[in-house]
C-alpha cells in the first residue's frame, strides 16, 4: 500500500517540484553569477560553457555507451565553468573590483540630470522641489526642456505615501485663471504609490509640438491641476 502510494501520488506530484525546483536555482546560479562576475569574466564563461556542451554533445555521439570515466569527463565539462566562475563572484578566487561588477552596470533607463521635474507631497496639488528638500504648492510649471532628451520627459517624484499620483499633459481650455483639460493629450505618465519617482519619456510628442500654454493634472486627483509653459536654457 505504501509503494502504491508513493508510486501514483507522491512521486508525481513531488518529482515535478523537485525538477523545477533544481532549474530555477540552476537558473538562478547563473544568473547571480554573472552578475556578479566582469563583463570579461561573464564572455569566458559564456565561452567555455558554450565548449563544454558541444564537447558534450561529440562525446556522447562517438560512442553507443559512456562508461565511468567519460562521465565523469562529461560532468567536468559541465560543472566546471560553472564552479570556477562562481569562486570569483564570490571573491573565493582572484579579486575582482566591485566597481567592475556587471551589477553595477548603468541600467537601461538612464535620467538626465537635466529633466523637467514635478512632484506631490498630497492629493490636493503638486509641487516643486526646492533645494534645501523642501516641496512648494504650485498650479504653475516652468519647463525647461532637457538638451539630453529631445523627445517630452519629464521626472515625477510622487512623495506621499501610500498614495497614487501621475502626471497628465493635455491642450489647454478656458483661461489660465480658469483652466481645463481638452483637445489633445500629450503624456500621461504611469500611476505611482509613494514614495516613488517615475521618468515619463513620450515616443511620439517633443516639447516643441505642445502649444505655448498647457494643462496638467492628476488622473486620479482632478483638483491637483495646473498650467505648464515652456521658456529656453538660459
Amino acid at each position: 500500500m505504501n509503494n502504491d502510494f508513493r508510486t501514483r501520488i507522491l512521486m508525481p506530484i513531488v518529482l515535478p517540484v523537485v525538477v523545477l525546483g533544481t532549474i530555477a536555482a540552476f537558473v538562478g546560479s547563473v544568473a547571480l553569477i554573472l552578475l556578479y562576475n566582469t563583463y570579461t569574466g561573464a564572455l569566458m564563461l559564456a565561452a567555455v560553457a558554450a565548449a563544454g556542451i558541444l564537447f558534450t554533445a561529440s562525446l556522447a555521439a562517438s560512442n553507443d555507451e559512456l562508461g565511468g570515466t567519460r562521465r565523469g569527463v562529461v560532468l567536468l565539462a559541465a560543472a566546471l565553468p560553472i564552479l570556477v566562475s562562481g569562486a570569483f563572484a564570490a571573491g573565493l578566487v582572484g579579486d575582482i573590483d566591485d566597481a567592475d561588477r556587471m551589477v553595477n552596470v548603468l541600467p537601461l533607463l538612464s535620467i538626465p540630470d537635466d529633466a523637467p521635474l514635478l512632484a506631490a507631497e498630497n492629493s490636493a496639488e503638486f509641487c516643486l522641489l526646492q533645494e534645501d528638500g523642501s516641496c512648494t504648492a504650485t498650479e504653475t510649471w516652468t519647463v525647461i526642456p532637457s538638451e539630453v532628451e529631445a523627445n517630452l520627459s519629464f521626472v515625477f517624484e510622487n512623495l506621499e505615501i501610500g498614495v497614487p499620483h501621475n502626471i497628465v499633459i493635455t491642450d489647454l481650455e478656458g483661461t489660465p485663471d480658469d483652466p481645463r483639460s481638452g483637445g489633445e493629450t500629450y503624456a500621461a505618465s504611469t500611476l505611482i504609490t509613494g514614495p516613488d519617482t517615475d521618468y515619463f519619456v513620450s515616443d511620439s510628442f517633443t516639447w516643441d509640438d505642445l502649444p505655448e500654454q498647457w494643462y496638467f493634472f492628476c488622473a486620479i486627483h482632478p483638483n491637483m491641476k495646473g498650467v505648464g509653459q515652456i521658456v529656453q536654457a538660459g
